[in-house]
């Protein structure tokens, strides 16, 4: 019972000192919002390539560190020793996807910047369209 008060008292006062981020709303033209995105595209790009090349390079040293010991001297009896590197890597390979994906999202919203404006409810876009039917 203490142990649950104290956690709930915790709880409402880390609540109490967390603050939410603020969003400016400042008007910026389609091109300033377009260079934006298109900087945090490069962001979340460079940052995606950089963990997914990392990771890699975990899982083959972690691999490798597996392979010398039982390969080179013959001793085979501890081959487990990197297989920590390796499960890292593997995670650190996983954590690159949302920035890859993020870098896609911020993508597609440079380019509706660039063509004037987001698509909206009050934005007439007119979208073209191809459609084959064939009757048999």
């Amino acid at each position: 019972m203490k142990q649950t008060l104290l956690l709930l008292i915790f709880c409402i006062g880390f609540i109490n000192l967390t603050e939410g981020q603020e969003m400016l709303t400042t008007n910026q033209t389609p091109q300033e919002q377009h260079d934006f995105h298109i900087s945090k595209k490069k962001e979340n790009n460079l940052a995606g390539w950089i963990t997914l090349g990392s990771g890699t390079a975990m899982i083959i040293g972690g691999l490798g560190w597996n392979l010398s010991g039982g390969i080179v001297d013959g001793d085979s009896t501890n081959n487990n020793k990197g297989l920590w590197l390796s499960y890292l890597g593997g995670a650190t390979i996983f954590a690159s996807i949302p920035l890859f994906i993020a870098a896609g999202k911020h993508k597609r919203k440079a380019k509706i910047q660039l063509q004037q404006g987001v698509v909206g409810l009050y934005n007439n876009v007119n979208y073209s369209g191809l459609s084959i039917s064939f009757s048999f």
